[in-house]
């Protein structure tokens, strides 16, 4: 049996040869980006539909304001697990797309 080189190793599916402290490196940049970016969208989906129910008195400000803060916090997570899963460039590309569609106000998640 031989060694293999590193772009065999690369090329292996599920391998990933750039050593343990990058790799944890990549994890952590990917879930702290990829967190941020999901507790913006989080929010402002929670805010948008938080009060469509109406909720005491028609008015529905409770719920929104409930909403935007659960759909942060949740998206926030989850985001943040999915990019420390997928890695860097995934986490990356799908981040650009909530930074330009918050900037343009053409975010639709």
């Amino acid at each position: 049996m031989r060694e293999l080189s590193v772009i065999e190793i690369e090329e292996v599916a599920g391998a990933y040869g750039n050593g343990f402290f990058a790799d944890i490196g990549e994890a952590m940049r990917s879930a702290v980006v990829g967190g941020a970016a999901g507790f913006c969208a989080g929010s402002i989906i929670g805010g948008k539909h938080g009060g469509d129910g109406g909720g005491f008195l028609g008015i529905g400000a409770i719920g929104q304001g409930v909403g935007m803060i659960y759909g942060g916090i949740t998206g926030g997570i989850a985001c943040a697990l999915g990019g420390a899963a997928v890695g860097w460039d995934k986490t990356w590309a799908a981040t650009d797309e909530v930074i330009k569609g918050f900037a343009s106000g053409t975010l639709i998640p």
